[in-house]
């Protein structure tokens, strides 16, 4: 069994990967600069000590992004800093399709090959997202590279993973391979969650650690409804809807009006079995038999009409929309 690797994080503290990743970016976007660490810190808005921060800056000279200066000063690398598009139009937007490495490519509308962003170039953009990237072409090459600039739209915020706790905060590791980063929540958003169990996370700020609060806490690991449960969700299914929605269901009648009985066939005295299982939220789908007089079998197909509830343009509609689009995407 793989041995999880928790994250800590104190007061506004950074973990030491996470605290790199900012350096670095801090440097791409200031490729001019040339900072000492205390300086840094500063800019962060970090609580790191100088050591760890100087620490942080040596692995980022040993992998080759920065440069050592005199007077403990840095500046990054020519060679780490993004290319300048020369066509004239750099910016476009596109479709992630992440890899298993943290890689991806964007899908853009007039390309003919996806452009490729390696994962140092993510800004925190994940599977599906909608995002808007600066593409570049390296001399010599063929396939484009990018950077994502911004997340125009998230293909979700909500996240099946497994809690672990910790004296002053909570971090929920993804299941998804598509998710490489560890979520942080409060103790006071884990919803009585325990150590181990299975939660949907949703995010509400967009970090290299994101922060989340726990949605739904589906429990311990490995029964079948659980698992059922994760398949919903890492298709993009919630499991929980919004308010208006809950409270437009809960107000349908229980009684059908005796004008939409007369306009349909009234089929109540034939012998119906739903094919629902008995722990079904709805029942929707049924069979019947019955002989007739000339000898014939007949079958039945009952499906329920959902539009006779669900009526355009209401926040139950909205809903079932938005899960139309995911399960035909």
């Amino acid at each position: 069994m793989k041995k999880h690797k928790k994250t800590r994080i104190k007061d506004n503290k950074l973990p030491a990967k996470a605290l790199q990743r900012e350096i670095l970016k801090m440097f791409r976007a200031n490729p001019k600069k040339q900072l000492n660490p205390k300086q840094i810190a500063k800019k962060l808005n970090v609580d790191n000590t100088r050591d760890s921060v100087l620490n942080a800056l040596g692995k980022l000279v040993e992998e080759g992004h920065l440069a050592g200066l005199p007077d403990y000063k840095f500046k990054i690398k020519r060679s780490d800093i993004p290319p300048v598009a020369s066509d004239g139009k750099s910016v476009y937007s596109g479709y992630v399709d992440m890899t298993r490495t943290g890689d991806a490519y964007v899908t853009i509308d007039g390309f003919d090959q996806d452009v490729h962003v390696s994962a140092k170039y993510m800004n925190t953009a994940l599977h599906g997202d909608h995002v808007q990237l600066r593409v570049w072409t390296l001399r010599g090459r063929n396939r484009s590279e990018g950077e994502v600039v911004s997340v125009l739209e998230r293909a979700t915020e909500h996240f099946l993973g497994t809690l672990w706790l910790y004296p002053r905060y909570a971090i929920v590791v993804p299941d998804s391979i598509y998710v490489p980063v560890d979520i942080l929540v409060p103790l006071e958003d884990t919803k009585g969650a325990n150590e181990g169990d299975k939660v949907v996370v949703k995010v509400v700020k967009w970090t290299d650690t994101p922060q989340g609060i726990i949605t739904t806490v589906l429990g311990a690991a490995g029964s079948h409804d659980i698992e059922m449960k994760a398949i919903l969700i890492n298709n993009g299914f919630n499991l929980d809807f919004p308010d208006d929605a809950m409270e437009e269901s809960e107000k349908l009648p229980g009684e059908i009006p005796e004008e939409e009985i007369a306009r349909r066939l009234d089929l109540r005295e034939v012998t119906t079995f739903t094919i629902d299982p008995e722990n079904a939220k709805d029942f929707d789908d049924a069979l019947s038999i019955r002989y007739r007089e000339n000898g014939h079998c007949e079958i039945g197909v009952h499906i329920a009409d959902v539009s006779h509830y669900v009526r355009p343009g209401t926040p139950l509609d909205r809903e079932a929309y938005k899960d139309l689009l995911r399960f035909t995407s």
